[in-house]
């Protein structure tokens, strides 16, 4: 069963390069009702590492809308990581209608910093009541910037792109030049 959860985040705008945490490890939920039952939930630490490791495409989107793609690992402008907080992100938004509107949001206030993930559980455990869970291992599909959140801890925020897009034009750059040599 596909599941998504929400976490509230802190914004700021400078530049297009939109990054934070999309997930964080041992905090709970708010109240959270799926397949009948009313729950809080916690993702273990590493909970996404194999996801991570295994290079899967993971999306970013806006509002869990697969028509509405900002990043995505595959094109290397969105980079996933875990570490001891939880599973951070840097993603550079594009500049098309969706993108500008996001950034705009942001800057205005009107979007609040809040992210989601869409995940499969794979491994999980559950208290006695069944009113907590723990979210072992999941597989992480996308992760998405949402108007409101299941967790409310996390921070993210936009900033100049200029060394990511330094960076990028480099690999770009390195990437060509070899294949030129390689051809000739």
């Amino acid at each position: 069963m596909l599941s998504r959860r929400n976490i509230a985040t802190e914004q700021s705008i400078d530049g297009r390069t939109l990054a934070g945490y999309a997930a964080v490890y041992g905090q709970d939920s708010r109240e959270i009702v799926e397949g009948g039952r009313k729950f809080v939930e916690r993702i273990a630490p590493g909970a996404f590492n194999e996801t991570l490791s295994s290079g899967a495409d993971v999306k970013l989107y806006y509002n869990h809308d697969a028509s509405m793609p900002l990043a995505r690992t595959r094109s290397g402008t969105l980079t996933l990581k875990s570490d001891r907080n939880g599973l951070a992100f840097t993603a550079s938004l594009p500049e098309t209608t969706l993108g500008n509107d996001v950034r705009a949001l942001i800057e205005r206030g009107d979007l609040s910093g809040e992210m989601s993930f869409g995940f499969i559980v794979e491994e999980d455990s559950w208290n006695k009541n069944r009113t907590e869970r723990l979210v072992k291992r999941a597989k992480l599909l996308e992760i998405s910037i949402v108007q409101d959140a299941a967790y409310p801890q996390t921070s993210s925020s936009l900033r100049s792109v200029s060394a990511a897009y330094t960076e990028a034009a480099r690999l770009r750059l390195a990437l060509h030049i070899k294949r030129m040599e390689q051809h000739g």
